[in-house]
């Protein structure tokens, strides 16, 4: 029985990260959007990482992937974040930090798996730029606050 659940907890989970993967592969090819995607084997490879003046290493050990979408072209800014908003919704993501100012949109979403890993998405949109960067690993939301502040 316990084998049974185990492979449907990694389907899932693997079935949830494929979605998200397929997401950013859509727009992989398009003029004027840029994608990088690190995995677990290079986040691991870095040694000490920072981040600004902020160390990170102890993170990104713990990290499964980075993975970063960016799109400065100003027609396909809309159709992203709508196609964004209804995927996050559709897999019940939670809004952990939502912010608006000088014409700057930022929304944290939060979701768990039954595995203990954690996946974070930060949603950016200005007028002429929209920017995703996704992080899925065993974090928590304390740890990317502490990157944060």
């Amino acid at each position: 029985m316990k084998k049974i659940l185990l492979l449907l907890l990694f389907g899932f989970t693997f079935n949830c990260t494929f979605a998200q993967k397929a997401f950013f592969d859509k727009y992989d090819d398009k003029e004027g959007i840029s994608t990088v995607y690190i995995s677990a084997t290079m986040l691991k490879m870095m040694g000490n990482v920072k981040a600004g003046n902020k160390d990170i290493s102890r993170i990104a050990k713990r990290l499964e992937h980075i993975h970063v979408l960016e799109c400065e072209r100003p027609s396909l800014i809309n159709s992203i974040k709508n196609a964004a908003l209804a995927y996050y919704k559709q897999a019940k993501y939670a809004v952990v930090m939502k912010t608006k100012s000088n014409g700057e949109d930022v929304t944290i979403y939060e979701k768990k798996y039954q595995n203990g890993k954690n996946e974070y998405v930060l949603l950016t949109v200005e007028r002429d730029e929209l920017t995703i960067v996704n992080l899925l690993g065993r974090i928590s939301l304390e740890e990317i606050q502490g990157i944060a502040k």
